[in-house]
């Protein structure tokens, strides 16, 4: 601050050398100089230095004259008391001399009465000993009932080393000391029954009491999905028993559960006893007390099981302990398996009777009940083994090097458990029998007659009881009251019903191998945690995977393949086809063959157990893989045994055709099979078809397949007369056809390294990245369904057009023609096609979907109509009758067309019109031409012209000749008007 001075620097004191050094330099300076005045100013100036100190000294002897008054004061009466004192001390020795002298002459009596005190004092010790001795049985049966053991353990020694000390000799106090011998050994049998309790039943009660909490909203959310869907449906829609363990499992809300933390109990000395012990992280600096007014001393779990190790070691049967708690460990954890199974058990029947019961769900559930329980065990063994070390490391211990049990040996134990409960549940015993089955049938083959193991034999009738009590209302009354009593009762009385030991329970669910599908998730974190614990590999990790490597991969490619054998290789397996009932789960309008069912619910369940094991996708894709393939060859050879019934040379005509690439190429260059494609893949043509763009097609494919046959007339065994092949071949199409669209859907939902599926990446496998060669294989088979698919709609296309060659081409070679009024009848073999037409429309309407039934039957009018007019070429003569006769055969189909297409086939009636223009003389129909023009084309009016010169036996061939001529004048004067 500006208004304050800071205060002089003090002055350095200067030593007494300092100053005669400074007067021996003045003097010095005085005497060498010269000038009479230099000196007077130096004597002023050091009269000057004296003044001033004197001026100072008086100054601090006025400031300090008060101090020192008082210290001179002060100092008197300290002397005076001091004095006093001495005194005193001189008189209090006089008077000690006397004395001293006075005990001396009365040593003897002196040294009598001392003996006398001591030997009193040591009898009143005794007295107050065996007062307390006898105390201790009541006080212990106090201590035990409140379950303050630490007091009961110390007191119990203390009265045992006291008994076995100096008061051995009493006979008086044998039966005490017999009586406390009995009451250490039971409450080390109590000690080791409670920890038991804590380390496997208290330590878990609050999983088993938030199991049961949960339990009514877990069941009702499972029991509502479960009923959407069922049988084969859900496997094949993806919902099969291997796809339910994509659904999100239940989880317990097990926070906090075991993990108390130590309490401080504060008192008095004379109510607490404290004991240093480490907690679950070997706290050494953290004491933990024994509070005799703390009235339930269970509460704090970790506490009470490091009070007990405590109790047992001040007993010394710490050791025995813990080979107790290492040789029943094993069958403790076995215990809390079957308590977690009844706990499962009693809360499905209590939420659903009917439905939730034996379901692999419940084997999720115990697993994650018993998982949750482990958590708990394993930490509270992690309390108790902070605990023993604690007395391990202790100086005190009389135990010397005291072998513990390690974190190692507890998940050693729940590992070996939980292997047997596998064992059971996907049953083991069972899968190996199954492989050493055809080994151990014949592995006595020499010992024993062959023919006896495949001699008949009686069977064996199952023996039946009569009636049972079990649905009796009082049965069910009982069960269900049990039931009750476990689930609620339990949550009070743990402690009751908790001395279970047995190793086996009541199963869940039915044993089988497909249980490692539910279980395998949750049993992988459970492994990554036990690794994550011992930092290394575990038992359990190698159990399970040989369990799927050996056992459970082979058993699936045993099934898949007897079940695909069964499916598709049977005689019959392309007669069965799905029924109602699966089509409406199919989402389905035709239907398929039930091989290609029963393939893609093999593919359906391979693919959830892809999910449910992902580890192991690889393989069980690889399966899917190799299944396809074996089904594609299949189904190939069906083909082939349909289309090649014989021999190479005798085949039939519309396979042939169907496989020749240029016509394979045009057919599928055309705008109905386009439009057929385009509808497939649910997409809307860029424009309809107008009538002249569908009869330019139809003419175009009608000219092509009249060019291959020719005038030949086609042999029988060349078509497939057999309606029921037709039919083979639709229902072979459509399954085709289905199980191409679910593989390529199956190939797009498969994650590999890049991921090159973005329009379905949402649809994307939970599965680690496959292999390209999978996702290419898939493609690649699903091309080679379509691809087979699409020559049977091919050979069905064509093999309705084969047949109007195989009934219409011969007509033209009988002379039938040139007939009599009552020889007009429809021709047999016009009959015989329109009843063949008529049975492969009937098969192939309930056989294909309406888009294909319409690419088979679409412009068959018009290749009708041409065959028609081109026979005008090879008839022989024709009449009147003979051309009404054929107009009858044309109608007759017309009528049989226009039934099954629902269109007016003008085709048919332009074919009619070209026969009924025979009734006219060439004359008449040249004339008909000049003046409405040509209907026809040149090709067919010179047929024509020919038939009718053919018919009249007197006509000459110059006359046709100048007919001709002019015909083709009046085209060519047409084509250039």
């Amino acid at each position: 601050m500006a208004g304050v001075t800071a205060p002089p620097p003090r002055k350095k004191k200067s030593a007494p050398q300092d100053s005669v050094g400074l007067l021996m330099s003045l003097v010095r300076s005085l005497s060498q100089s010269e000038n009479v005045k230099e000196r007077e100013e130096i004597k002023k100036e050091l009269e000057k230095n004296f003044k001033e100190c004197d001026q100072n000294m008086d100054r601090l002897i006025d400031t300090h004259h008060e101090d020192l008054s008082s210290l001179i004061q002060a100092f008197s009466k300290i002397y005076t008391r001091i004095t006093g004192s001495r005194e005193k001390i001189k008189d209090i020795k006089g008077k000690l001399r006397s004395c001293k002298s006075l005990l001396h002459c009365k040593r003897d009596e002196l040294k009598r009465l001392y003996i006398e005190g001591v030997e009193q004092k040591q009898m009143l010790a005794l007295l107050e000993q065996i007062d307390t001795v006898k105390e201790v049985p009541q006080k212990l049966h106090g201590y035990i009932a409140k379950k303050h053991y630490l007091h009961a353990s110390e007191d119990l020694v203390n009265a045992l080393t006291i008994l076995e000390g100096d008061l051995s000799g009493v006979e008086a106090l044998r039966e005490l000391r017999s009586e406390l011998q009995d009451k250490k050994e039971q409450l080390h049998k109590k000690l080791v029954e409670e920890l038991q309790k804590h380390l496997y039943i208290k330590s878990t009660s609050d999983a088993v009491r938030t199991f049961c909490r949960q339990g009514s909203a877990r069941y009702s959310a499972r029991g509502l999905s479960a009923t959407k869907t069922s049988g084969v449906s859900a496997s094949i829609m993806g919902g099969s028993v291997f796809g339910s363990v994509l659904g999100t499992p239940s989880r317990l809300d097990v926070s906090g559960l075991g993990r108390n933390t130590y309490q401080k109990y504060l008192g008095s000395p004379a109510r607490a006893r404290t004991l240093e012990v480490p907690t679950a992280a070997h706290n050494k600096d953290e004491n933990v007390y024994e509070d005799l007014t703390e009235t339930n001393p269970e509460e704090n779990s970790h506490h009470y099981m490091a009070l007990l190790v405590e109790s047992l070691n001040i007993l010394g049967r710490l050791p025995d302990a813990i080979e107790e708690v290492r040789s029943q460990m094993e069958s403790e954890i076995f215990a809390i398996v079957g308590r977690a199974a009844q706990h499962v058990l009693d809360s499905a029947y209590l939420q659903d009777q009917s439905q939730q019961q034996n379901t692999p769900r419940l084997l999720l559930d115990l697993l994650q009940l018993t998982f949750i329980q482990f958590r708990c065990v394993v930490q509270a063994h992690g309390c108790v083994l902070g605990s023993l070390r604690k007395v391990a490391d202790s100086a005190s211990q009389p135990y010397g090097d005291l072998q513990l049990y390690t974190m190692a040996e507890v998940w050693s134990k729940i590992q070996s458990v939980l292997q047997e409960v596998l064992r059971g549940y996907l049953d083991m015993e069972h899968a190996s029998t199954n492989q050493n089955e055809n080994t151990a049938k014949f592995s006595e083959t020499d010992a024993l007659d062959v023919g006896l193991y495949f001699a008949k034999k009686k069977p064996v009738r199952p023996k039946k009881s009569m009636f049972r009590f079990e649905a009796s209302r009082h049965a069910i009354s009982m069960d269900s009251y049990l039931r009750e009593q476990r689930q609620f009762g339990s949550l009070n009385n743990l402690d009751q019903s908790t001395k279970l030991q047995e190793t086996k329970h009541e199963l869940v669910c039915a044993p089988s191998a497909k249980n490692i599908t539910i279980v395998f998730m949750p049993l992988s974190k459970f492994i990554k945690e036990i690794e994550d614990g011992l930092g290394c590999q575990c038992t359990l990790h190698e159990f399970i995977t040989d369990y799927i490597k050996k056992v459970f991969i082979q058993e699936v490619q045993c099934d898949m393949a007897q079940r695909v054998d069964s499916a598709a290789r049977s005689m019959d397996a392309l007669k069965f086809v799905t029924d109602h009932e699966m089509l409406k789960t199919l989402n389905l309008q035709r239907p398929v063959l039930q091989s290609a069912c029963s393939i893609e619910q093999c593919v359906e369940e391979l693919k959830g157990l892809s999910q449910g094991l992902p580890l192991y996708a690889e393989q069980f894709l690889t399966m899917v893989v190799a299944m396809l393939k074996d089904y594609k060859e299949t189904c190939g050879a069906a083909y082939r045994d349909i289309v090649h019934p014989e021999s190479e040379d005798k085949r039939v005509i519309s396979a042939t055709w169907a496989k020749d690439e240029d016509l394979n190429r045009f057919l599928k260059s055309l705008p109905n099979w386009l439009n057929l494609v385009q509808q497939q893949d649910n997409k809307v043509s860029d424009h309809e078809e107008t009538p002249e763009d569908i009869r330019a097609r139809n003419v175009k494919e009608s000219e092509k397949l009249i060019e291959m046959v020719g005038d030949t007339t086609l042999p029988k065994y060349e078509i497939l007369s057999d309606v029921r092949q037709l039919k083979t071949l639709a229902h072979l199409q459509e399954g085709l056809s289905w199980l191409a669209q679910r593989t390529f859907y199956m190939a797009t939902c498969l994650p590999t390294a890049s991921l090159r599926t973005p329009s379905l990446s949402e649809n994307v496998m939970d599965i680690p990245p496959v292999s390209e060669n999978i996702v290419q294989s898939l493609v690649a088979i699903s091309r080679e369904f379509e691809e087979l698919g699409e020559l049977c709609l091919l050979v069905l296309h064509l093999e309705v057009r084969v047949h109007c060659f195989y009934y219409l081409i011969p007509l033209a070679y009988q002379d039938n023609f040139f007939c009599s009024a009552e020889d007009v009848d429809t021709d047999v073999q016009v009959l015989k096609l329109n009843r063949d037409i008529s049975a492969i429309e009937e098969t192939m309407s309930v056989s294909l979907q309406t888009k294909k039934f319409k690419y088979i039957f679409e412009g068959l009018g018009h290749l009708i109509a041409s065959i028609l007019i081109n026979s005008a070429e090879y008839i022989k003569r024709i009449n009147e009758f003979g051309i009404k006769k054929l107009c009858r055969n044309v109608f007759a189909i017309q009528q049989n067309l226009n039934n099954i297409t629902m269109q007016r086939e003008s085709d048919l009636i332009q074919a009619r019109l070209y026969y009924e223009m025979l009734y006219s003389s060439p004359e008449t129909i040249l004339e008909n031409i000049m003046d409405q023009g040509p209907k026809f084309s040149e090709l067919e009016y010179i047929n024509a012209l020919s038939l009718l010169h053919r018919s009249l036996p007197a006509s000459e061939q110059q006359h046709l000749n100048k007919q001709m001529y002019k015909l083709k004048e009046i085209i060519n004067d047409t084509v250039r008007v």
